[in-house]
């Protein structure tokens, strides 16, 4: 056991990388086995789940920081919650329903096992990750959508009617939140290289690429990436008086956009909108916000009523399943059973596994989120400085608006191991730099 031991102890940055890397790949054999042999039990699954138990491994017998003690209390909680869980669902819906509902039950609580199993590993082994790292993973990312879509051999974004394509990945709202949360990273540091064709060149495949894919998430995230360092760059300039940055800023700004306007409608995002508002019956803009079902169904994608339903199942459910959680399965063993999800991943946790497992689960989250603010703030001068910061707090803050709006964000193993990375990678930046 010492010698095991010592072996994971010397090789976890190692692993860690070699994990992260292999996301893509894992993600690319995922599709290829659901598409081409109809299953769900992939190699993705297997090889997330035993790095969950290697992180898990080395908090517990491994990490030599005394200070773990609540890291591995938390664990330990939410593995007794678990087992209460599971008992609760073998008493209402049987042995049929179990393995799926304890399977989705470790894909949602991948996240906060993981983001304290990293926490513990980046307070003995900081700089493990540099920002260039993300860059080049997005970029591999980006390769696996851009190549299949150019060449026409990239999987649909979805089943029927709408365009779109997600390359050689199964998952567009998978995809989509991975884009969206690396891209503040990849945007940074390509703006901070300062290389202008590499720029150009960057942004014309980028836009392409967030485009084919038809989804409305990534282009929106890079939207809101993009008018962030524009306001940046404006407020500095101003400041510091450099009024002819402003203006050539402006030129450029109104050329893309005359751009944007002319190559806009010929993307599969422009022709899923038109799409989605012929199918609504919508002729003006604003009827959209006239009409609450037209409301939830173009900008919410009926989440809201699937909201609804949910809610109904889970007030109607008794009382240890509003302790403990309704399930992945509704209405078991009747003529409605169901397995859609609201899709939005807070609520989806809280009816999924009640009072106690929502408030199991987000605390970690919480704790996190509420450290990060307060050391933030209370190092602002620093903080603003430092460009990496920024580009991670944009990340952590459309993670967790796309968490809520979009879901398949903390949820999801494939989105959420990004989530819990940065999560801590910015706790560690901003400690590095009070030092």
């Amino acid at each position: 056991m010492k010698k095991i031991n010592n072996w994971v102890d010397k090789n976890m940055n190692k692993v860690l990388i070699i994990f992260l890397f292999m996301q893509p790949i894992i993600d690319v054999l995922t599709a290829v086995m659901i598409h081409c042999f109809k299953t769900e039990f992939t190699i993705g699954v297997v090889l997330r789940i035993l790095f969950l138990v290697f992180v898990v491994y080395y908090l517990f017998f491994v990490d030599k920081n005394k200070e773990r003690k609540k890291s591995i209390i938390y664990i330990i909680t939410i593995l007794i919650y678990i087992l209460l869980f599971s008992v609760n669902i073998l008493y209402s819906k049987g042995m049929n329903a179990f393995i799926f509902e304890l399977k989705s039950t470790i894909k949602t609580f991948y996240f906060p096992i993981l983001l304290v199993c990293i926490y513990e590993v980046f307070r003995i082994k900081k700089n493990i990750i540099k920002p260039r790292f993300l860059k080049n993973l997005f970029i591999f990312y980006g390769l696996l959508v851009f190549i299949p879509n150019i060449l026409g051999l990239g999987y649909d974004s979805y089943a029927v009617t709408k365009s779109g394509s997600i390359g050689w990945f199964y998952s567009a709202n998978e995809i989509s939140a991975i884009f969206s949360i690396l891209m503040p990273i990849f945007i940074y540091i390509v703006l901070d290289k300062k290389n202008y064709p590499f720029i150009i060149i960057s942004g014309i495949v980028l836009i392409y690429i967030l485009t084919s894919m038809g989804t409305k998430g990534p282009l929106l995230s890079f939207l809101i990436i993009v008018l962030y360092y524009i306001s940046k760059y404006v407020y500095i300039s101003i400041k510091r008086k450099k009024y002819k940055k402003v203006g050539l800023l402006a030129v450029g700004v109104l050329l893309i956009s005359f751009i944007g306007i002319l190559v806009i409608p010929r993307t599969n995002f422009y022709k899923n909108i038109v799409v989605h508002l012929e199918f609504l019956g919508v002729k003006n803009v604003g009827d959209i916000v006239k009409s609450p079902k037209v409301l939830d169904h173009f900008i919410f994608s009926q989440r809201l009523s699937f909201w609804s339903k949910t809610n109904r199942i889970y007030k109607n459910s008794n009382l240890a399943s509003k302790v403990v959680g309704i399930g992945y399965i509704d209405n078991y063993a009747t003529d409605e059973v169901s397995m859609k999800m609201v899709e939005m991943d807070y609520v989806d946790i809280f009816y999924r596994h009640g009072i106690v497992g929502f408030i199991i689960y987000m605390s970690s989250f919480i704790y996190m989120v509420v450290k990060l603010i307060k050391k933030y703030f209370n190092n602002s001068k620093i903080n603003n400085r430092n460009k990496i910061v920024q580009a991670y707090m944009l990340s952590l803050v459309l993670s967790v608006v796309l968490a809520f709006l979009t879901g398949h964000v903390i949820t999801s193993p494939s989105v959420s191991i990004f989530v819990a990375l940065i999560f801590n990678l910015f706790y560690n930046e901003l400690y590095e730099g009070e030092s």
